[in-house]
């Protein structure tokens, strides 16, 4: 008998000879539960003695035996799309004069929009405006954060506190005139909208000629992100810091790193409701999806199963007459069935233990 073409585990030499006796497919009922049992693969063992079978053919390649860690890859569907999505408007009453383009990118002491041809302008902060700035009004975290903004743009020269002082004053008058308004000293709740982070115009929520309102705007952070929700079974594989391959439309892949895991959440399915795990994505390479926004990304998680085990294909498996596993061990000489016990399962490979088997061993697999 000819010994099968030895490979290593990368690369394997596949051989088209006749079928082995003992290498049927197994029919009888108590192997086929208990290859389901395991992982619901297609089994090969020795048959009875008699009858011979009839001559088929079966290609064979073989593989070496190899140490390692088991690892299992989960595939599940998420969006791209930029961050942090809500809309902004004023307090302020009048006719909206003025409005950027979608796409752009408002910053710092940057003009958000205009209402009676006068500007609304963003200021960084994660307080909202809750009321105008006017000298005499009471301490607060609020004229603390405006006094930070205006010493930004280079307009408060003293040190930012919580009292509206004479310097706040006279920073807000110097502000008011590089925007070409009138120097009152003073700012009138809806003149300003703070935000933790620069703004993007995602859209319009209202027109020019409109009565102002508080949905004027709806904006983004200025970064993508990608989302998805998870299986609570599968969220201990997405631990914050995880590194994700993300496959984009059209087939090009990127990666992210797993930034935010939330508490579950409901969502509706096939199933009905369920709970999911909400995960967020920070993009490694932005610009690899600078022409995408809003779109399905397939996202791909890699669960380590076993570390530092014996492993073989499933394939080689051989279900036995009276139960148990082997695998067929060739020297390339001959071949013996080494028994073994099987462990995790995953990506197509096995963890086996007993029988004598060695990293190096080569063993037969069926294509």
């Amino acid at each position: 008998m000819s010994a099968p073409t030895t490979t290593d585990q990368s690369s394997v030499t596949t051989t088209g000879r006749q079928h082995r006796p003992r290498r049927w497919i197994l029919t009888t009922a108590g192997a086929v539960a208990a290859v389901a049992a395991v992982v619901g693969v297609v089994a090969l063992t020795r048959p009875p003695a008699a009858p011979e079978p009839t001559s088929t053919r079966l290609e064979l390649e073989t593989v070496t035996v190899a140490r390692g860690d088991l690892t299992e890859q989960v595939r599940t569907q998420g969006t791209l799309a930029y961050d942090a999505q809500r809309d902004l408007g004023t307090e302020i009453t009048g006719v909206i004069t003025g409005l950027p383009a979608a796409g752009t990118v408002v910053t710092v002491g940057q003009e958000l929009f205009r209402i009676d041809d006068l500007p609304v302008t963003l200021l960084r902060g994660p307080l909202p405006a809750w009321r105008g700035f006017v000298a005499g009004m009471t301490p607060g975290k609020d004229v603390l954060q405006l006094e930070q903004n205006l010493a930004e743009l280079g307009f408060f020269v003293a040190k930012p506190d919580s009292t509206f002082t004479e310097s706040t004053t006279a920073a807000i008058k110097k502000w008011q005139k590089s925007l070409k308004v009138e120097q009152t000293g003073t700012i009138d709740l809806g003149r300003v909208v703070f935000s933790l982070v620069d703004v993007r115009v995602q859209s319009h929520k209202a027109q020019v000629g409109d009565t102002a309102g508080p949905e004027i705007l709806t904006v983004t952070g200025p970064n993508k992100q990608v989302q998805a929700f998870l299986d609570r079974t599968q969220a201990p594989i997405a631990p914050v810091g995880t590194n994700v391959t993300i496959t984009l439309p059209g087939g090009d892949s990127t990666t992210g790193t797993v930034a935010e895991v939330g508490a579950p959440v409901e969502q509706e399915g096939g199933d009905g409701t369920t709970l999911k795990v909400p995960v967020t994505l920070t993009l490694d390479d932005p610009a690899a999806t600078e022409s995408l926004d809003n779109v399905a990304v397939t996202l791909l998680l890699t669960q380590t199963r076993a570390t530092d085990v014996l492993t073989v294909p499933v394939l080689a498996l051989l279900a036995q007459p009276g139960g148990g596993f082997a695998v067929e061990n060739s020297d390339g000489d001959s071949t013996r069935l080494v028994p073994v016990e099987l462990g995790t399962f995953a990506n197509g490979l096995v963890e086996v233990t007993g029988g004598g088997l060695e990293v190096g061993d080569t063993i037969v697999v069926a294509k």
